[in-house]
C-alpha cells in the first residue's frame, strides 16, 4: 500500500515478524585488544571491487567508549569460544578471535584452484579494490604476543612490534606475479602488510556462527513498533531520515558512524528492494537483532 505525504513524498507499509530475545543467540560483546591486518598491492591494476554498500565494521567511540561494531556476521568458522579470546584479529577477508598467541594471521587472500584473489587497496570490513594472480604465495604473518600497549608480530621471519594507536606499512621482498586475464603477463610487485593497532576496544559482533544482523538499539522498543510499518520513501526509495523521525530516533544526538549503522538497518529491513521480510527482536543485550526471510515483493 503507498500513500502521498504533506511533504510530497510517499509512505507505504511493511509487514514484519516479531522475535523473542530466545529465538536469537546472544550477541558476542566483549572488551580485548583489537588488531587490523592487510595484504595489500598497490602496485597492481584492480579489475574488481567488493559490491556491499554499507562497510561490514564501523568503528566508533559512544560516551567514552571506544568500539567497533560489527553489524554483518564476518566471524571466521575457526574463531573459538568468545570468552577464551585473548585478542580479536581483522583482515580484509574476516575476524577472527584468538585463543592462544603464538597464531596466523586470519586469511589475507581469496585461494582458487588455480588462482589467487589478492586486495590492490584493502579495507578492513569495507569495499577492497581486488585483481587475480596465478602462482601466489601468500606470505607468513603471525601475531606472537599481544598486550594493551603493544603486539608484536612475525611477517615472513622478521619481527615487528606496534604500539598501541600506531599503524604501518611493511614493505615486503619483490616478487613476480602472473595476472590472469591479462595473456599470461608477468609483472613485479612488492607487497605490503598494513598494521593497525588502536589496542583494547569494545567489539560488538552477532553470535557466532549465526545469520542474524546486529545493530544498535536507537533507543527503539521493537515492542512498540506498529505492525505494519508505514515506511516514508522518497524517488520511490526509503527515506532513512524521514523514517528515523517518525520511529523518534534523533540521528543529530549520535555519533556519525552510528547514523551509517541506522542506514544499514533501515535499508537491510525495510528497504523496497531487499524482497525480504524482515523478523526483528530486542535481544537482552539491548541490541536489535534482525533476521531476514526472503519473501517480501515491491
Amino acid at each position: 500500500m503507498t500513500e502521498r505525504t504533506p511533504s510530497g513524498g510517499s509512505r507505504e507499509t511493511v509487514e514484519w515478524r516479531r522475535l523473542s530475545p530466545g529465538e536469537l543467540p546472544s550477541p558476542i560483546v566483549r572488551r580485548l585488544p583489537y588488531l587490523e591486518l592487510k595484504l595489500e598491492h598497490p602496485e597492481l591494476e584492480p579489475s574488481g571491487i567488493g559490491d556491499r554498500f554499507f562497510p561490514d565494521a564501523v568503528p566508533y567511540e559512544l560516551d567514552g567508549t571506544r568500539r567497533v561494531f560489527y553489524w554483518r556476521p564476518s566471524m571466521a568458522s575457526s574463531a573459538g569460544e568468545p570468552s577464551d579470546w585473548e585478542l580479536a584479529c581483522a583482515t580484509t577477508h574476516e575476524l577472527r578471535g584468538v585463543s592462544s598467541l603464538p597464531a596466523d594471521a586470519p586469511r589475507l587472500v581469496t585461494r582458487g584452484d588455480d588462482r589467487t584473489v589478492v586486495a590492490v587497496d584493502g579495507t578492513i570490513g569495507g569495499e577492497s579494490t581486488t585483481t587475480v594472480v596465478s602462482s601466489y604465495s601468500v606470505p607468513d604473518v603471525s601475531v606472537e604476543n599481544c598486550s594493551d600497549s603493544a603486539v608484536e608480530l612475525t611477517v615472513d621471519g622478521a619481527e615487528y612490534s606496534i604500539a598501541a594507536g600506531e599503524r604501518r606499512q611493511i614493505a615486503l621482498e619483490e616478487r613476480h606475479v602472473e595476472l590472469v586475464g591479462e595473456d599470461g603477463e608477468s609483472t613485479s610487485v612488492t607487497p605490503e602488510i598494513g598494521v593497525r593497532f588502536p589496542g583494547r576496544r569494545e567489539l560488538h559482533h552477532p553470535a557466532h556462527g549465526a545469520t542474524y544482523r546486529l545493530f544498535p538499539s536507537f533507543d527503539i522498543d521493537v515492542d512498540q513498533l506498529p505492525n505494519p510499518l508505514p515506511i516514508p520513501t522518497a524517488a520511490r526509495e526509503l527515506d532513512d531520515t524521514a523514517l528515523a523521525e517518525a520511529l523518534g530516533v534523533d540521528l543529530s544526538r549520535r555519533p556519525y558512524p552510528e547514523r551509517v549503522l541506522w542506514q544499514a538497518f533501515a535499508h537491510t529491513a525495510f528497504g523496497r528492494h531487499t524482497g525480504a521480510e524482515p523478523e526483528l527482536a530486542q535481544l537482552a543485550t539491548g541490541h536489535i537483532g534482525l533476521r531476514i526471510r526472503e519473501s517480501r515483493t515491491e
